[in-house]
């Protein structure tokens, strides 16, 4: 069993700083059977360990079909041919670089296509608009929404919803959008990757579990981290924010008198502990 746990990032401290906690949580539990793929321009690649498989993505927010969209590199990195050592793996943990693992990730091996708990499906009109782009493509939609960000499952078919997910990307964001933002919570160009990820899951996968215990799980949580194999910063100032973190607001903090076992001090031991590791200036 081999497994694939794959971001992206390019020359932007906040990022690398969040890697780095991401690499020292995979460092900290052990897992024999993950490597950590990093997908990522040339500079940011730079900074990141030898120790990581690292590949060298050209970013694809520059193209006028993307329209400097750059949440699209986040899943348009697994789609060319730089990306197609990705299915001698088994499993690929597609996720975002503000993520953490924890020691449940070494047992976690689901049945199904898992992911995380979304939230930008809030009305009906989403809903509709939704279905009636996955009608134009002549894609089924099963009726699964909100969708997370991370997604983990089957080596080939986490690429098939990337690489469909990049071409509905593109219809909406010159099509939907090409007179206005929207609004958010409602339907809103911010969320483009997330509506084409869900359209292209709901089509490709036939069995999805949503599962927002088992992936990105909040990171500011005082529950125990033994139901969690991943866990993900939202938007929190709240203990673990990685908004707090980056700004070195727990710099000085000692990691003495944490609980590892409670997922906000786990997120901070991991994070703290990362300074040794993922040097960033």
């Amino acid at each position: 069993m081999r497994r694939a746990v794959v971001v992206f990032v390019e020359e932007n401290r906040h990022l690398l700083l969040q890697l780095g906690c991401l690499y020292t949580s995979l460092k900290y539990i052990q897992s024999d059977d993950t490597d950590l793929v990093v997908f990522g321009t040339s500079e940011a690649l730079k900074k990141v360990p030898d120790d990581c498989i690292k590949v060298e993505y050209e970013i694809m927010s520059n193209p006028a079909e993307f329209l400097d969209y750059r949440f699209i590199n986040s899943i348009g990195c697994l789609t060319g041919e730089q990306a197609n050592f990705l299915e001698e793996y088994d499993y690929i943990l597609r996720t975002d670089a503000d993520t953490f693992l924890t020691p449940a990730w070494n047992s976690f091996y689901p049945d199904f296509y898992t992911v995380g708990q979304g939230g930008y499906v809030n009305d009906d009109e989403t809903r509709m608009n939704l279905k009636r782009i996955a009608a134009h493509f002549n894609l089924r939609h099963q009726g699964h929404h909100n969708l997370g960000s991370t997604h983990y499952g089957n080596a080939r078919l986490v690429r098939e919803v990337c690489k469909l997910a990049t071409t509905i990307t593109a219809h909406i964001l010159t099509k939907e959008f090409k007179d206005g933002e929207g609004q958010w919570p409602g339907w809103y160009r911010g969320v483009a990757t997330m509506y084409a990820c869900e359209i292209a899951a709901n089509h490709f996968v036939d069995q999805i579990a949503l599962d927002g215990k088992k992936i990105d799980y909040g990171s500011a949580s005082s529950e125990l981290i033994d139901d969690h194999p991943h866990l993900h910063c939202w938007h929190t100032d709240n203990m673990f924010s990685k908004f707090q973190f980056t700004a070195g607001k727990y710099d000085n903090l000692s990691t003495d008198h944490l609980d590892v076992t409670i997922i906000r001090d786990y997120c901070l031991y991991i994070a703290l502990k990362s300074k040794h590791f993922f040097q960033v200036q």
